[in-house]
């Protein structure tokens, strides 16, 4: 079983480092440093296979600074994963001193125990310092996850190394003879191999939510204006399926007279004015509310536990500074105004659209009304008179 292990181990962590490798291919940076890192590793395991007994000095030689290599390079992965600063030549200075100290127990002073315990702590001390660098850096679940693999890929290699040294306190080489042939060293064999497994799959599912992620904000963001799309709207909106209906207001509202702004001053133009009234938006609104440009010049808001009275307030901030907007730096000395309206979630409400429906019926009300105008349902709270433009219609 142990030597059917010892095949098998090479060829997956190979396999994971081809994987790792070919991640570049769709923007995964990381890649090539997990890929070449299991390779070594995959290498590393590999060797005792391949080479002859008469050159098990120089296999050992090799084979502690594959493994140093390899780990040198999980910690680098680790920086660039979550761009962090790579400290490269220290590190590789600190590797360097970790193979001086492995090669002077095989050939000044050689003593297996020593050079096995060394070695192991050395892989430790490589990856762990990245750990610390970047344990504040997790973006998702995944990120977490990888860091919580490569922590424990740290703890099992000082277990390992603790285990191997309270095991081999004789200090002869019969003693280190009879833990290779122990249980115990299948099992650290095993148990290190189960960690460089679920390092090597937080990878892929962190490189994986990596690749993803920027589809899929770019499926659900206006790339003009930074804000939520319709898809993205929709996706965010309350649950209208729970017992409680959710609470909040919904406005809606346009620029007028866009169009004409398009056609005299170019559509670079009309954009800088939609731009304009999103960062508007995003500014006013609080940090809470769901803002979406639905096309064109349209934007939509759903602000959680605002009564339609307290959001109206809200528009009438935006459209007042939208209309007071000095625009005569750009190339058209005109004023631009917008037009709102604005609806409390109901109780009848099957879905968000509904309100955003009412809404845009008082939109429309402003516009008829002579636009540069909120226009809200509902009563006006008691002792509060609407603002200048701020129209209250029984709903």
């Amino acid at each position: 079983m142990q030597d059917n292990f010892a095949y098998l181990l090479p060829f997956i962590l190979m396999t994971f480092g081809s994987v790792f490798l070919g991640l570049q291919v769709v923007g995964f940076r990381p890649g090539r440093y997990w890929g070449l890192g299991y390779i070594l590793a995959a290498t590393g395991f590999a060797l005792p296979m391949v080479l002859p007994q008469s050159f098990d000095l120089f296999g050992a030689l090799l084979a502690n600074f594959v493994f140093l290599i390899a780990f040198f390079l999980y910690g680098h992965a680790l920086l660039v994963h979550f761009a962090a600063p790579t400290y490269a030549r220290l590190r590789l200075g600190g590797a360097a001193v970790a193979y001086l100290a492995v090669c002077f127990f095989i050939l000044v002073q050689p003593n297996l125990r020593n050079e096995l315990a060394t070695s192991d702590m050395g892989l430790a001390l490589l990856l762990a310092p990245s750990i610390l660098l970047v344990r504040r850096r997790a973006r998702n679940l995944m990120d977490k996850l990888l860091l919580a693999a490569a922590t424990l890929s740290v703890a099992e290699t000082l277990t390992r190394v603790g285990i191997f040294l309270w095991f081999t306190s004789g200090a002869s080489p019969e003693s280190v003879g009879a833990y290779f042939a122990s249980d115990y060293s299948y099992l650290a064999q095993f148990t290190a191999s189960i960690c460089g497994f679920l390092m090597a799959l937080s990878v892929l599912g962190s490189a994986v939510a990596r690749v993803i992620e920027p589809h899929r904000v770019a499926a659900d963001q206006d790339p003009l204006t930074g804000l939520l799309n319709r898809r993205g709207f929709d996706l965010s909106a309350p649950d209208f399926r729970l017992s409680s209906p959710p609470d909040g207001a919904v406005l809606i509202c346009d620029i007028d007279h866009f169009k004409s702004v398009n056609d005299r001053f170019g559509h670079a133009t009309g954009d800088r004015v939609i731009i304009a009234l999103a960062s508007l938006l995003k500014e006013v609104l609080p940090a809470s509310a769901r803002v979406a440009r639905f096309g064109g010049e349209e934007f939509v808001a759903y602000v959680p536990g605002l009564s339609s009275s307290q959001l109206a307030i809200l528009a009438n901030r935006v459209r007042s500074a939208f209309a007071a907007r000095d625009w005569s730096e750009g190339p058209f000395p005109v004023t631009i105004t917008s037009s709102f309206g604005v609806s409390a979630i109901a109780l009848g409400d099957h879905s968000i659209h509904d309100a955003i429906s009412r809404a845009d019926g008082f939109l429309y009300r402003a516009k008829e009304a002579g636009r540069n105008q909120v226009v809200q349902e509902g009563i006006a709270l008691l002792g509060v008179t609407p603002a200048a433009n701020l129209k209250v219609v029984a709903s």
